[in-house]
Parts: structure tokens; sequence; C-alpha cells
């Protein structure tokens, strides 16, 4: 018996049995086809999740108006975090106010202000003044900005060194 099936094998090495007739080379694609199924990963879920991340967090994140002029503040030795401090008016050394990258004049800083405390509720206003600046600018503006102000300003400084 052991004979006869020997003697069924070709020369190409096929088991030519009447029930099975099979190549060595069909068994491997058969497993290989199989096991690159089992392996797909599919990332359609963990790119859903990463793309609602995403928009939860441009949605939930406020961004700062940057005043767009560079100061040299003064320093100080005692100096305390402002929270929620996001809407940011400075004053240049010339007096020139600017807030949002745009120079703007002390009887618009009150309309632009409100116009940010009805975007941001809770944000508290910093004022950034320039070392040189003149000191009457930066009293008129708080002056012009207090009614609107639910906490006191917050003044910007450099630490010292």
């Amino acid at each position: 018996m052991h004979l006869e099936r020997l003697a069924n094998i070709t020369s190409v090495g096929h088991l030519t049995d009447e029930k099975n007739v099979m190549s060595m080379r069909d068994a491997a694609n058969r497993v290989a086809k199989q096991g690159e199924q089992g392996n797909q990963i599919d990332l359609t879920p963990m790119l859903d999740v990463v793309f609602i991340m995403l928009i939860f967090f441009i949605v939930t994140s406020s961004f700062i108006k940057e005043p767009g002029v560079e100061l040299f503040k003064p320093q100080a030795s005692t100096t305390e975090a402002c929270p929620n401090g996001t809407i940011l008016i400075a004053v240049d050394e010339s007096g020139k106010l600017h807030y949002n990258k745009d120079e703007i004049s002390l009887d618009k800083v009150a309309f632009e202000l409100a116009k940010a405390k009805e975007e941001a509720p809770l944000a508290n206003v910093v004022v950034q003044v320039s070392l040189e600046s003149p000191a009457w600018v930066a009293e008129d503006l708080v002056d012009k900005i207090r009614p609107i102000l639910t906490a006191p300003p917050c003044v910007s400084t450099d630490e010292e060194a």
C-alpha cells in the first residue's frame, strides 16, 4: 500500500490521489491568503476618534489675539499670573494703543473690548506697557475700560533678571 502511494507521486511533486489533488504550491498560497486576511487591521475607527478629538479641541480652545507690537516691558520682582488673561492691549513707546495687530484709538478701545468680552466673558484684560511709553496713556486706557471690566486689569511685565 505504501508503495502504491509512492507510485502516485509524479515528478513535479503532485500527489495524485483520487480524492485529493493538491500541490504544495497551492497549499502555501492558501495558507498565505488566510494569513493576510487575519493580519489586516481596520484603521477607520481610530481615524474617526482622532478627527472627533481634533474637532473637540478646535471648538473648545480660545485663541489669544496678539497686540502686534514688540514691547520692552518693565521688570518686576514680584509677579503673579493673570487668570484667564486672554485680551491683550498694548501701549507702545509713542503712546499708541494696539489690539489684534491693529493700531486703535482710545475712543475705540471700549468698543473693541466689549466685543472681545462678548466672545470670552470670563477673559481678563492684560495691559502690556512699554518701558518708555507715557504713563498718562496707560492711566487713560485703564480709566476708559474700567466700566467694562469684571476684574482689575493685569499689567504684563518681564521677570527680574
